[in-house]
């Protein structure tokens, strides 16, 4: 009794969600080596199941679902040749059937195992596999003597997994073409009632008749049943893909600042807690500058928050086009920035700096022109980030007192 190769509920066809995906675009994770403290027999196994499956998750995955069709193909040879036996199966016609089985096999493991089936939407070969089932199933219902109707169960089966991997109109089409199979091989049995040659011809119109009408009801209610859970998927998939854009817009959220568009304070203490990290684990210096808007609380008493928020995106707008693509600008609360710089010399921090002030040049609000003062710190051995920030801000309100505008070094 023939059965399909199909593809069990396979993750290859569902939606892809983001943050979720392990997507065919995204490197597939792979198996380790059993333990350095494994018996030399379980080494043995890791290797040949290397060998034979490959050493990636997905493609494993899609073989071990090879492996399960194979082996229910296996026990119908195996009841075919009971039938041979038995004298209601001709042996000819089951070598047919078999050498056909082991063709499509032999095709479905290289193609899956070498990969080349990722090429496709559909890396598991799921509607190929299910066509080849319903020849096999078709074929086997001619061949199958007087145990012939146990042969179309196999094909509630098919649309049972095709269901949890292939999309409703796919089902659809797969069903009209089982439909179609079941109509001719009904017909051709009819024709030709002997299963074989010096085989007892057998009085089947009447069981041919009915297994056509049950098989053709229960196509319809499985297309119908297999679709609906199509659509629920679908449906699932659309909710999980929206569910993590919206998580993916918290995260923004908790780690940009809304005005500026810059990363906010949260995400500035984990860039610091990297650079600094850097610092101490590798020896790479790094400095930071603190940096705030000149006069920001007189233009917003007088020209008016509105205008006071339209600054702080000029001072962003520009910033971001300033400073190089290795540091880091964030703001760091009201008026205030920080910029993180991986160099450990002053001098050039205080260039950086020096050339961020330059570009703001000719951005104005009111009568006044957006500039800043900032203070300038280096990490030392034996700094932490805090004692860094303070030496900063103290810096920079020794630019503030200087006169504004300025860039001050941390003693």
């Amino acid at each position: 009794m023939p059965v399909p190769i199909t593809s069990m509920a396979s993750r290859d066809q569902s939606p892809a969600v983001p943050g979720d995906r392990l997507d065919d675009s995204s490197p597939s994770p792979t198996t380790t080596d059993a333990p350095a403290g494994a018996s030399g027999r379980a080494r043995l196994r890791v290797r040949l199941l290397e060998l034979v499956a490959g050493a990636e998750r997905r493609r494993r995955l899609r073989l071990l679902q090879w492996v399960t069709a194979g082996g229910v193909y296996a026990v119908a040879v195996l009841l075919m040749a009971v039938g041979v036996r038995s004298g209601w199966m001709d042996r000819d016609h089951v070598l047919a059937w078999s050498a056909f089985v082991c063709a499509g096999l032999a095709f479905a493991y290289v193609a899956l195992r070498s990969g080349w089936s990722e090429r496709f939407a559909d890396p598991s070969l799921t509607q190929w596999q299910i066509v080849m089932g319903i020849v096999a199933v078709s074929w086997g219902y001619l061949i199958s003597g007087p145990v012939r109707t146990v042969a179309l169960f196999p094909l509630l089966l098919i649309f049972a997994f095709g269901a949890f991997a292939l999309e409703g109109r796919k089902i659809a089409r797969l069903a009209l073409f089982a439909s179609a199979s079941v109509v001719v091989v009904t017909t051709l049995q009819a024709l030709n009632p002997s299963p074989g040659r010096d085989l007892p011809s057998l009085s089947t119109l009447p069981v041919d008749w009915i297994n056509l009408a049950m098989s053709l009801a229960l196509l319809l209610a499985l297309a119908v049943l297999a679709a609906r859970l199509s659509a629920l998927r679908t449906a699932l998939g659309a909710k999980r893909e929206a569910l993590a854009h919206a998580l993916d817009e918290v995260r923004r959220l908790a780690t940009t600042d809304e005005l500026t568009g810059l990363p906010n304070r949260r995400s500035m203490m984990g860039h610091l807690a990297e650079f600094h990290l850097q610092a101490t684990s590798s020896g790479a210096g790094y400095c930071v500058a603190v940096i705030d808007i000149d006069h920001f609380k007189r233009i917003n008493d007088r020209l008016g928050h509105a205008q006071g928020d339209a600054l702080l995106r000029a001072f962003a707008t520009r910033a971001r086009a300033a400073v190089q693509h290795s540091d880091v600008i964030g703001r760091w609360g009201g008026e205030e920035f920080l910029l993180l710089m991986p160099t450990r010399s002053p001098a050039q921090a205080r260039e950086r700096v020096e050339a961020l002030l330059a570009a703001m040049r000719g951005v104005r609000a009111g009568d006044w022109s957006l500039s800043f003062s900032a203070g300038v710190a280096c990490f030392r051995p034996g700094d932490d980030a805090a004692a860094l920030l303070q030496r900063a801000d103290q810096a920079m309100y020794a630019a503030k007192q200087a006169g504004r505008a300025r860039v001050e070094l941390a003693h």
